[in-house]
């Protein structure tokens, strides 16, 4: 993994203070916004070629010695103007800033006070990598992730190695703690399901319901001892029952909590056939 220098000296003075407040542990990485040097030059090289076919024109024109100097004096003036000016506007320019932590994220752009999350706290993570193309050939990619947040939104974006790392550390530490969350959840939940269950309830889930009495389906209860499978197949839910030549089949989106349905069916089909 790649680390900087000292994260410290990679970020502005006023975000240290705001990860300390948000408590979102130790830092791993910093990312800074940089203006390409090829830009300013391919401006500076821009501006000289203008001046040069101006120039020429006016000394094929047949315009007096006098008249080109001066011509020259002016054009020679702007383009060095222009020469200093494209690139000191590039470097003063706002920066983004983006840090990542053991528990969180930190982003400011320019002066703007910066903005800090847990990784619980963000909403909505999405990543894009997008080719620049020309003549057939790729010239760059440009990584970025944009990041929701109720206390507001931030993208990061560019096309060097370290917009590609802090996006894949953002996006994986949201998604890690968004599977923990889904597995808490899911475990709490059939913590619930299986009291409902031993006390004689059943749970619908759409289509289907299920009881310890076995799964119904279109009123028909198949026993759990006769399930030999309860997976999903592409978009399809499948119920196999052993002695039935096709099985059961519902769309997934018409199955609500679908991964509840498959680990809890799983769950008491395998019970079922080890009391057997």
């Amino acid at each position: 993994m790649m680390a900087a220098r000292n994260l410290w000296d990679e970020i502005p003075a006023t975000v240290p203070g705001a990860a300390a407040r948000r408590q979102l542990g130790a830092a791993r990485y910093a990312f800074r916004s940089k203006t390409s040097s090829v830009a300013w030059w391919g401006s500076f090289m821009l501006l000289l070629v203008t001046a040069f076919c101006v120039m020429m024109v006016f000394v094929i024109s047949g315009e007096s010695e006098w008249t080109n100097a001066i011509l020259f004096i002016i054009l020679g003036g702007c383009t060095f103007l222009g020469a200093i000016s494209v690139p000191l506007a590039a470097r003063f320019r706002p920066v983004a800033w983006c840090a990542v932590f053991e528990n969180g994220v930190v982003y400011q752009y320019g002066s703007q006070p910066p903005i800090a999350g847990a990784w619980d706290e963000i909403t909505g993570c999405q990543r894009h990598a997008t080719d620049l193309v020309r003549n057939g050939v790729k010239m760059s990619t440009t990584h970025s992730v944009y990041v929701q947040m109720p206390v507001g939104n931030f993208m990061v974006s560019g096309d060097t190695p370290g917009a590609q790392e802090i996006g894949s550390l953002i996006a994986n530490g949201w998604s890690a703690v968004q599977n923990r969350i889904a597995e808490e959840d899911a475990t709490a939940r059939m913590a619930e399901l299986a009291e409902l269950l031993e006390t004689g309830g059943r749970v619908a889930f759409g289509p289907f319901t299920v009881s310890l009495a076995g799964l119904e389906h279109a009123g028909t209860v198949l026993d759990w001892k006769r399930i030999s499978e309860v997976e999903l197949m592409g978009s399809t839910v499948c119920v196999v029952v052993t002695g039935e030549r096709k099985p059961v089949r519902e769309p997934v989106s018409g199955v609500p909590d679908a991964v509840l349905f498959l680990t809890v069916s799983d769950a008491l089909r395998r019970a079922a056939r080890q009391t057997g």
